[in-house]
């Protein structure tokens, strides 16, 4: 009894159709990732975003400097101002303090990302002032960076 051969034509076809799913996955990868990268955002990476100023901070920070002034209080000030502008804070402080100036804040007003300018106005003696505040936000915490001198 002889058994008929076969001709291994089974084999050839299962490996001609690994070999070709093969390589439409191969090809879909590299048109996917590379050229011309549909897969691929083009989005360029944001920024991070601050979040929004606390104005009611500015506010506050505002507070401290106008008790500063009412109670002459130099260390007040200083606690209340950014760690660059300690000295030029409390002087100004001072100086409105032993001029008996009466101050108000206005409403804070973002000037930048981590920035803000809080109006005063006032009087000094008998005369009308204003000037402003420029508070800063720096790792959380809000300070004093800068005053304009109500005059």
């Amino acid at each position: 009894m002889t058994y008929p051969t076969k001709k291994g034509n089974g084999l050839l076809v299962g490996l001609l159709a690994g070999g070709g799913g093969l390589l439409l996955v191969v090809v879909f990868l590299v048109t996917g990732f590379l050229a011309p990268g549909f897969l691929v955002s083009d989005a360029e990476p944001k920024a991070p975003v601050s979040p929004p100023l606390d104005l009611n901070a500015g506010s506050i920070a505002a507070g401290k400097f106008i008790l500063a002034v009412l109670g002459d209080d130099e260390e007040q000030a200083r606690e209340a101002a950014c760690p660059s502008t300690v000295g030029t804070i409390a002087e100004s402080a001072k100086l409105l303090g032993s001029e008996n100036a009466h101050l108000t804040a206005g409403t804070p007003v973002q000037t930048g990302p981590n920035e803000m300018r809080v109006p005063l106005e006032g009087n000094v003696g008998s005369r009308s002032v204003e000037g402003a505040l420029r508070v800063r936000r720096s790792e959380g915490d809000y300070c004093i960076s800068g005053v304009t001198t109500p005059h």
